[in-house]
């Protein structure tokens, strides 16, 4: 028998490896190998297996087969392929962005070092025989303690807490042990308490045509009104999948919502939630990958790269707010969308899939039209709540020579009324940085970016200039590269201009700002919306990021600062995302008890899209 290979290269080759006997049983398509290439050993995975040879020349041996915790699962690996086909990338690629190479150097956690009292360490404690003063306070804080401690967690009581155990551990004293780190992404999250899920009986309704729908393949896409619930309906749809020994795959579409999303998930089921985007460290995702392959996790949530997670037994996906452009991947390739790819690996997994949005993409709506999918819908706000009022600002009206106000009088007074109350704000500037462009006022250049012409934005925080497309940063330039003037100027407003307005206009106010430029830390997600949510700031002030899956309760009042921003892009979707932007956005506000409102600014009142 001969094996196929592909490795991780710009290559659609693949390579012919004969299979030894001795592995004829654990060779199979999805298996990771090791092969002799080019005068050394290297990882690959086998993409089919034949009775005789195409290659006419000399081949070689597999080496070995590698872990199990290696290999694709079935299901997962027909998926691949229908990437690697549809997508025109090479099968080697295809694996790369599934099973990154980090992951075929098997994961070895890291380990700590713990440290624990014995028999001998209490007497020489009892007897006061020990007169070194660090020891012996070591060994008090280990009396009263009867499981292993961290020895890093010793320093009040030594300034070398590792050297201290080391020298009583030799006499005996204590037990050093070593345990490996857990590398949990739910670490950084804040605990919380599970709520049962009521439905209403317009969720009812949606949930029971799910579950009573013949078992297998089956896309639905539920259409609902921001606040109808459909986070609740999923959550039930994944208990009752748990419940018959299914697993569960949930994407989102931001980064920034997967933490509130999985902690929700988290509540309802425990340790059997996983964790998965692109800022995890190789840690994170070296002990979460094992722990699936195991099938020690019953959900994944995730962004886009989720839909590669090795789940067992799939039989529910569920991709949150489908219509987000940020499920397609751009760079590096397969340039694939994730919403495709859901319902191709659904197909073959057997598994229901299910898309939710409040406003839903032309193309899953008319697929549901055409009866591809089933379609369902939540017309009503979940439990008392009602859809906020609307109100749009001509921003033109109040623009006067040389004057274009930032923040409109009507949305200023909300602000001041809301905070009075002590009632929340969000506000979306769909731009980060200071200003969008940097123009000489004589001779009207625009400063681009030398790498791919686009415009770059000024950032104040760093007196930097930006581009948002490739990360390009480059100094600011005191004088025009075109004709020398130094009159330069300053066009456009982003988040951090923003940011600077309000506090001039509101002074006291507490603002967070949510944008690219302030969640490039770990845990900064997190970080904001924790504090969001404990109330620790007036306003939440961001980029699309903010749009779209946040629920808090005492948001009152949404404002958008510039509704107009993308509403020209060269985009023929363009019209469509700006509608779907503004109605999330506007969803956000008026979620529980508390009425709600949205203000709108825009310099195109009368725009179609605006108007909608």
């Amino acid at each position: 028998m001969y094996a196929q290979v592909s490795f991780p290269i710009s290559s659609f080759k693949t390579f012919t490896y004969a299979i030894p006997k001795s592995l004829n049983s654990q060779v199979l398509p999805g298996s990771c190998v090791n092969a002799p290439i080019k005068q050394r050993i290297q990882s690959g995975f086998v993409v089919s297996i034949q009775s005789k040879p195409k290659f006419n020349g000399k081949i070689l041996e597999l080496d070995s087969v590698r872990d199990k915790d290696l290999h694709v699962p079935e299901e997962l690996w027909k998926t691949l392929e229908w990437i690697s086909q549809y997508y025109i990338t090479p099968p080697g690629q295809v694996l790369k962005a599934a099973v990154p190479n980090t992951f075929l150097d098997t994961y070895n956690p890291k380990h700590v070092q713990f440290v624990q009292i014995t028999k001998e360490g209490i007497q020489q404690l009892e007897y006061g025989k020990t007169k070194n003063p660090a020891q012996k306070r070591i060994l008090s804080a280990l009396s009263s303690i009867s499981e292993p401690v961290k020895v890093s967690s010793l320093k009040d009581c030594a300034s070398s807490p590792h050297a201290v155990c080391k020298s009583i551990a030799g006499k005996g004293w204590v037990q050093i042990l070593y345990q490996p780190r857990i590398t949990d992404p739910f670490e950084i999250m804040a605990p919380g308490k599970s709520q049962d899920i009521t439905l209403s009986a317009e969720q009812q309704s949606v949930f029971n045509t799910i579950i009573n729908t013949k078992h297998g393949f089956h896309p639905f896409l539920l259409h609902g009104v921001t606040g109808s619930g459909k986070t609740e309906v999923y959550l039930k749809l994944a208990q009752q999948a748990v419940g018959t020994k299914k697993s569960v795959l949930v994407l989102v579409p931001e980064i920034s919502l997967t933490p509130q999303v999985a902690t929700r998930f988290r509540r309802a089921f425990g340790n059997r939630v996983a964790l998965w985007h692109s800022r995890m460290t190789r840690a994170e995702k070296g002990w979460t990958w094992q722990k699936l392959k195991k099938g020690d996790y019953s959900v994944v949530v995730g962004a886009r790269s989720a839909i590669f997670a090795p789940l067992k037994n799939l039989g529910l996906i569920i991709i949150d707010e489908e219509q987000e452009a940020s499920y397609k991947q751009e760079n590096p390739v397969p340039r694939y969308h994730a919403r495709d790819v859901a319902m191709v690996r659904g197909k073959y997994a057997n598994a229901t899939v299910l898309l939710t949005s409040a406003t839903p993409s032309l193309e899953s709506y008319y697929n549901a039209l055409q009866k591809k999918f089933t379609l369902l819908k939540l017309t009503k706000r979940y439990g008392k709540s009602v859809y906020p009022t609307v109100e749009v600002v001509d921003m033109k009206q109040l623009s006067y020579k040389n004057s274009r106000p930032l923040i409109s009088a009507n949305l200023a007074n909300a602000i001041k009324e809301r905070i009075k109350k002590s009632e929340q704000i969000i506000l979306l500037q769909n731009r980060r940085g200071y200003s969008l462009i940097q123009r000489c006022a004589d001779c009207g250049t625009i400063k681009d970016c030398q790498r791919c012409a686009i415009a770059m934005t000024y950032h104040r925080t760093d007196n930097c200039l930006h581009c948002h497309y490739c990360e390009a940063i480059e100094n600011m330039e005191p004088v025009c590269g075109k004709c020398e003037s130094s009159n330069m100027e300053y066009i456009g407003s982003g988040t951090q201009r923003v940011e600077d307005v309000l506090e001039d206009q509101f002074p006291g106010i507490s603002i967070l700002r949510m944008d690219m430029d302030t969640v490039q830390k770990r845990g900064a997600h997190e970080k904001i919306l924790r504090k969001f949510h404990n109330a620790e700031a007036d306003i939440l002030l961001g980029t699309q990021m903010i749009a779209k899956g946040l629920d808090f309760a005492n948001v009152t009042l949404v404002g958008v600062i510039n509704a107009d921003s993308g509403l020209f892009f060269p985009d023929f979707r363009a019209g469509e995302r700006i509608f779907q932007l503004i109605y999330q956005v506007a969803g956000r506000a008026g979620r529980r008890q508390k009425p709600g409102k949205a203000i709108i600014q825009t310099y195109n009142h009368d725009d179609i899209y605006i108007q909608t």
